[in-house]
């Protein structure tokens, strides 16, 4: 990612933290496959299928995104979106 500077206190630094976006996918992925575990995809005449691996894999992504624009400065400790 690109350099960051705080609103706050102009501290530049490097916005990108593995541990946070990686605990984020799995707990989005965790929420999406228990909201999808309750409910089912019809498929037409083929029959349908538990929204498990769907929800999942729709909640991991979107968690993933989401994680990714939240931003702590290290510095001062604000926190802001980009």
């Amino acid at each position: 990612m690109a350099q960051v500077v705080c609103e706050q206190c102009r501290h530049q630094f490097e916005a990108e933290n593995h541990l946070v976006t990686t605990g984020s996918v799995i707990a989005g992925a965790a929420a999406g496959a228990w909201f999808g575990s309750r409910i089912g995809i019809v498929a037409g005449p083929l029959g349908g299928i538990a929204g498990t691996i769907p929800g999942a894999v729709i909640g991991g992504v979107l968690a993933g995104l989401g994680a990714s624009k939240v931003v702590t400065c290290p510095s001062c400790g604000h926190t802001f979106l980009l």
